[in-house]
């Protein structure tokens, strides 16, 4: 299987969609500090960005060790896959709010569910598209240090933010 295989594409969002629901749920599994760090903590929006990103990470560091030997331009698939990192929290923020665009009324419980996993499907599907044609290109310096700048600032606000949240309504629980 190569890393830019239609097969690998559905796998790689299936594979993001089942960290994606394990870190949603690691919290209430083992609530403690550091479960909270890479979990979510509540049902808000800024939580499902934050469990976004933590299992794209942990996504990335699997499909390296299972293509390592295959990945000939490591440069760039490094620096696209931290470009992709540092976006997929708002594809599945823009992702998700398609749905409340169309349809601005609460969904019922086992529709809000369905609708929630084939969103999050679509993101992996989506950010494999995005890294097909962001691996070709030749990433500047000072876009590989602003990559990783903006990196560092994403963990520490969603670690900040976890422990200590800001009021605004990205933060806010619906259900609580």
């Amino acid at each position: 299987m190569e890393l830019n295989s239609k097969k690998w594409i559905i796998i790689r969002s299936a594979l993001y969609l089942v960290i994606f629901i394990l870190l949603h749920y690691a919290y209430d599994w083992f609530p403690n500090p550091v479960f909270a760090v890479f979990s979510g903590i509540d049902e808000s929006v800024y939580q499902h960005m934050k469990i976004a990103f933590y299992a794209y990470i942990i996504l990335i560091v699997i499909e390296f060790l299972i293509f390592r030997k295959k990945i000939e331009r490591s440069q760039a698939y490094f620096f696209t896959r931290l470009f992709s990192t540092v976006i997929i929290p708002w594809i599945v923020f823009v992702l998700f709010f398609i749905g409340r665009a169309l349809y601005p009324y609460e969904f019922p419980e086992i529709i809000e569910i369905i609708y929630a996993l084939g969103i999050t499907f679509l993101v992996g599907i989506v950010i494999s598209f995005i890294e097909l044609e962001f691996d070709e290109v030749e990433y500047s310096k000072r876009f590989q240090i602003l990559l990783v700048i903006l990196l560092i600032i994403l963990i520490m606000e969603f670690t900040v933010f976890t422990f200590r949240l800001p009021w605004h309504d990205i933060f806010a629980d619906p259900y609580a």
